[in-house]
């Protein structure tokens, strides 16, 4: 009894201090996705205007300086992802490196870890008086591909083609980790399901709208987009073995993709084999290759389900959910590529949508979850009995609309992340050429210089309203 009291006492307590801090990245009552709008409104294309570059440069470097703060936070791994792909599309490879580094390290550590850390055990009881968001971000799966995925461009942009062929060799590694990971995972929350006497396929129901979207992909972290890319820059760089096998992963992702199978085709030619199919995309003698990676948008947020439940004493526990809202799902728009005379050379095929691996990655997560937010409804109930014993009807309000008040969705991922990851291929005659890159709202021109039988590398950011640009050369 006493016990509960002073816990009540501490989390109250605890609830004033962060809400003095007044700290704009807080998760813990500030839901991630209003924090994230402003780290997405930094991202813009340069420009030469002199008035409108000052002022996003501002924009930009006060966000990166918010977003610093928090490199020795328990979310800093989250903190370090946003601010790690701001850098990047700004070409500032070395600093997004150094951020990149840290989330990996701290992937790393969460591998490593035999036992729960005593600051876990901490977070996972104050989470049962609190909400989901004390507990320190851990990253998803599909997070965990892409911050490889972005760190291998990290190493393209300082033109240093070695540090990038490691970070796509780990892909395959971080594959079967995540893997293992996710099975005992599942299989830990189900124990502690039974052991608490919680039906998760019955709560499991509430989830059942996400089934649609989440039934697109196996897992929420086969990431087709990353296979493709690792898959370009292993055929770019004449290892065609490596390239045949992750294009072949792409494919099984993409079954009906005819540009995949066409690169499959190409690449088993190179080793030796003679395919049927006869339109392989080969560059002539005086061609270079063009591979485009287009982005397009952002990744949807997570919304909230917020259930307010009567207990059969008069009073009221309040449960949150995450959620996806599956029925206002954002459409992507394809990129057109069109030489100086538009002509048409290619438009964008989508390999991944990687909302559909951020919803999937919240199915994933249901048992777990929900276990969890029993757990926490059970012991916020608790608080509130022992409240209205020692403290009559006024107590028994006041642990209400603390329970009520308190009690928030965990909405935290990656936002800065594209809603979708897009692919082409073209060839270009040697030399200086100009490509004119278009969706249905905006455009840009990209000079580039083609060497015959080189690749080059054309990265493509489409966020608000305007098309970031950048050039790799293989």
């Amino acid at each position: 009894m006493n016990r509960v009291l002073t816990a009540l006492r501490l989390t109250v307590l605890c609830t004033l201090y962060f809400l003095l801090q007044g700290c704009a990245t807080s998760s813990l009552f500030t839901s991630y996705p209003d924090q994230a709008a402003v780290f997405k409104q930094a991202i813009v294309a340069p420009t030469a205007d002199p008035i409108a570059a000052p002022a996003a440069k501002t924009a930009l470097d006060n966000v990166l300086a918010e977003l610093n703060e928090e490199r020795e936070s328990a979310d800093a791994m989250l903190y370090m992802m946003e601010r790690g792909r701001l850098l990047q599309l700004n070409n500032m490879y070395p600093d997004s490196k150094a951020d990149f580094n840290l989330v990996i390290s701290k992937f790393e550590e969460k591998d490593l870890a035999s036992t729960v850390e005593v600051s876990d055990v901490a977070a996972q009881g104050s989470s049962l008086l609190v909400n989901e968001n004390v507990i320190p971000y851990k990253g998803a799966g599909y997070e965990r591909i892409f911050t490889h995925h972005h760190q291998a461009f990290n190493y393209l942009g300082e033109k240093d083609i070695d540090g990038a062929s490691v970070e796509f060799r780990k892909v395959a590694l971080e594959q079967q980790i995540l893997l293992e990971q996710h099975e005992k995972e599942v299989a830990e929350a189900y124990e502690e399901a039974d052991a608490n006497n919680i039906d998760v396929s019955t709560l499991s129901n509430e989830f059942a709208g996400l089934d649609t979207v989440a039934g697109k992909v196996k897992s929420s972290f086969q990431n087709a987009y990353t296979f493709y890319t690792s898959a370009a820059f292993w055929e770019a760089s004449g290892e065609y073995n490596s390239a045949l096998v992750d294009y072949k992963k792409a494919l099984e992702i993409n079954s009906d993709s005819d540009l995949i199978k066409q690169d499959i085709a190409r690449v088993s030619k190179k080793l030796g084999d003679r395919p049927a199919r006869k339109d392989l995309n080969e560059p002539k003698a005086n061609e270079g290759v063009v591979v485009v990676f287009f982005e397009d948008g952002f990744v949807p947020a997570k919304s909230e389900i917020k259930i307010p439940l009567p207990t059969f004493d008069g009073g009221l526990i309040s449960l949150a959910f995450p959620y996806y809202d599956t029925s206002l799902w954002p459409v992507s728009q394809p990129l057109k590529a069109m030489d100086d005379n538009f002509k048409e050379l290619a438009v964008s095929e989508t390999v991944v949508d990687v909302g559909v691996l951020a919803v999937k990655d919240l199915k994933e997560q249901i048992p777990a979850l929900l276990v969890r937010q029993a757990l926490r409804a059970a012991a916020k109930y608790q608080l509130q009995k022992e409240s209205a014993k020692q403290l009559g009807i006024a107590g028994q309000l006041a642990a209400s609309a603390y329970n009520i008040i308190s009690e928030s969705a965990d909405r935290r991922s990656w936002l800065t992340l594209p809603h979708t990851g897009q692919v082409m291929r073209f060839n270009l005659s040697e030399g200086d050429q100009e490509v004119r890159f278009s969706t249905p709202l905006t455009e840009t021109a990209v000079p580039l210089t083609i060497k015959a039988k080189r690749t080059t590398f054309v990265r493509v950011v489409n966020v608000n309203n305007q098309l970031i640009t950048q050039v790799y050369a293989l």
